[in-house]
């Protein structure tokens, strides 16, 4: 019965270190948003606010009529046309099929069962 509260007693300590190592982790990753906020508010007062606007990309709202692969290309295509020529070319496109057969199985399956 010994052996068994001590196991209890280890898995409890155990339990608070990691929730303990997992609070002091968030506080710093919000420590880190805060320093990294004041920032760039800092920078961005210091900056003109009407060069900012020229080089934001418009927005593009969704309507109900449009689906939703044409409007991601619409926005693929002024987001181009907007931040101009980077030297970055698409020669091909093609479908790589190197995915085990038990994962193709599992995906049809899935796929087939919703129909």
């Amino acid at each position: 019965m010994s052996k068994m509260f001590f196991g209890l007693s280890v898995t409890t300590i155990g339990l608070v270190i990691v929730f303990a190592g997992l609070i002091v982790l968030i506080g710093f990753i919000k420590l880190v948003s805060v320093i990294s906020n004041s920032n760039t508010r800092k920078k961005k007062s210091d900056t003109d606010n009407a060069a900012a606007d020229e080089n934001a990309l418009p927005a593009v709202e969704f309507e109900q009529g449009i689906d939703p692969e044409t409007v991601a290309a619409i926005t693929a295509a002024i987001a181009a046309v907007w931040q101009g020529d980077t030297g970055f070319i698409v020669r091909r496109v093609r479908r790589i099929h190197n995915a085990a057969a038990w994962n193709l199985a599992g995906r049809e399956d899935q796929v087939y069962s919703r129909m």
